[in-house]
């Protein structure tokens, strides 16, 4: 049974690390009250529940997935472009095809709509992530999806898709600042990475899913409403999970709802563990307390406890991540792979690149608490930097061969590998950690609106300049990714395995070095 008094669990004093507290220096003064963790260094036990929260709420990954394999595959979907008047039905002599600088257009506004909207959505959450909590949070964000899903299915014109569009995204912005938070709260230290890959995890997994039926749904006129609206299904799972989903401890201590915090932490913990957390929370409070409420003022601060540096370390990942040209790549494959195979075979060639980056997450759950955030992320750009270089010289010969484009899918898939074992998830998993809890609502809406800037310029953008030069684009991808290994490898301080107080150490301690001393 849960203990409901304030005396926290006893645990054997042998079994903890010396309790140590420490000042950190700053260029400013001191942060006080910095205390390394005394806690069992070896009890790596995990309760199954957890796991299974952290799964529920990684489906608004799922939805997010299922929206990038959908949306994408529908403009290469006969059904879809002869119903907006992309191409005319051999039936229909009156029709005036589109061309092709306005359906390019078109594309840019679908997606990048989607985009707009999730950005919005991420901006505005934080509003509902402090004052109410992640669970409201969660439930506002699905059910907004959900009403933007339903309207995009039952659109009848071109412009009854766009503004559902706009509002799916804010469903799913708010879904994607606050799941990676909310997943980090709850899971053990130990299997903090582990369990905040799941987001990733559930986006390639809807991608895929909906790749597989998209095959089945290019036969039929009226598939793509399918395409659009079947991940209603999840967003309704998700809101009927919520209902027995913990809220988070972090943000019931806030709000000296200690009971509460306890009673949501026994679903997640042993009871003998709950003790040296409750002391971790608490301590964080107080010294938030001690301060107030966070000014935005203070999450640029560098002289909190370098929060302006942590800010600008989290919005240029989000930022890296998407200016690699993943979404470009996995949102418009099927166009990509048009050139080279036809509509079916494009719809078949995408299915491959997002089965690869499927099983290429596990690589992530597998190893990310082992070898650490830096290592996974410096590692995986070379990799894409590797798949993306020879696609920007194969897309820049004028020719349309079958060779060609079995080395652009080859080398896609490269790119796709690196990409879904380390930037993919290990992004979300690092913003998710980095910030203390006072500053956390504020600061990671920041680095999800980077995230979602970003995805809705290259996704509006890309159909344009990918028409112009698809050689490019894989160019400026690359250049990017290049950038990236030397930006993680100087700047970039290692935060696997650490407690809130030990982030804050590194954040502190961190200089950028020749060679790099620590990996782990």
């Amino acid at each position: 049974m849960a203990d409901n008094n304030d005396t926290p669990v006893a645990v054997p004093e042998q079994a903890y690390t010396d309790d140590k507290s420490k000042s950190i220096e700053m260029e400013s003064g001191t942060l006080k009250h910095a205390t390394s963790s005394a806690r069992n260094m070896e009890d790596t036990r995990t309760k199954g529940f957890v796991v299974l929260v952290a799964a529920a709420a990684a489906l608004g990954g799922l939805i997010f997935g299922y929206d990038i394999g959908g949306a994408g595959a529908t403009f290469v979907m006969t059904g879809f472009r002869e119903h907006f008047q992309w191409d005319c039905a051999a039936d229909d002599p009156s029709c005036v095809p589109k061309t092709q600088s306005q359906i390019d257009v078109a594309q840019g506004l679908i997606n990048g709509l989607f985009g707009t909207g999730a950005a919005i959505g991420a901006l505005f959450a934080p509003t509902i992530f402090n004052g109410y909590g992640r669970k409201p949070t969660l439930t506002i964000g699905a059910i907004i999806f959900t009403i933007g899903a339903a309207l995009q299915a039952g659109a009848v014109n071109i412009v009854m898709l766009y503004v559902p569009r706009l509002l799916s995204g804010m469903g799913i912005g708010m879904l994607s600042m606050c799941s990676p938070v909310y997943i980090a709260e709850l899971a053990p230290e130990h299997r903090r990475g582990q369990l905040a890959t799941l987001w990733q995890l559930a986006i390639v997994t809807g991608i895929v899913l909906v790749s597989i039926l998209n095959i089945w749904l290019a036969e039929w006129d009226e598939g793509w409403r399918i395409s659009y609206g079947g991940n209603i299904l999840f967003s309704v799972l998700l809101l009927c999970l919520l209902v027995i989903m913990p809220e988070s401890p972090h943000y019931l201590v806030g709000k000296h709802r200690h009971d509460e915090a306890k009673a949501a932490l026994l679903k997640v913990r042993f009871e003998d563990q709950i003790g040296w957390e409750m002391k971790q929370l608490e301590m964080e409070v107080t010294i938030a307390e001690e301060r107030g409420e966070a000014s935005w003022a203070e999450v640029f601060d560098n002289s909190n406890a370098r929060m302006g540096y942590r800010v600008f370390i989290g919005c240029s990942l989000q930022s890296i991540q998407q200016l690699s040209g993943i979404n470009a790549i996995m949102f418009y494959a099927p166009r990509i792979l048009n050139n080279f195979y036809g509509a079916t075979g494009s719809i078949y060639g995408a299915l491959a690149l997002n089965v690869v980056n499927f099983f290429s997450t596990f690589i992530t759950i597998m190893t990310i608490e082992r070898f650490g955030r830096v290592m996974i992320l410096f590692s995986g750009a070379i990799v894409m930097f590797i798949g993306l270089l020879p696609n920007a010289i194969l897309s820049g010969i004028d020719s349309d061969s079958t060779g060609i484009g079995i080395g652009v899918i080859v080398f896609c898939a490269l790119y796709v590998v690196g990409f879904a074992y380390s930037w993919g998830p290990v992004v979300w998993v690092v913003c998710a950690e980095m910030f203390p809890m006072r500053e956390r609502g504020k600061a990671n809406s920041l680095t999800t609106f980077s995230n979602w800037f970003w995805t809705t310029i290259i996704g509006a953008l890309f159909p344009i300049a990918s028409s112009y030069s698809l050689s490019g684009c894989f160019g400026f991808f690359a250049a990017v990714v290049l950038f990236a290994t030397l930006f993680v490898y100087f700047y970039l301080p290692e935060t696997a395995n650490r407690s809130a107080t030990e982030i804050d150490e590194e954040y502190v301690s961190h200089r950028a070095k020749f060679p790099r001393k620590k990996w782990v």
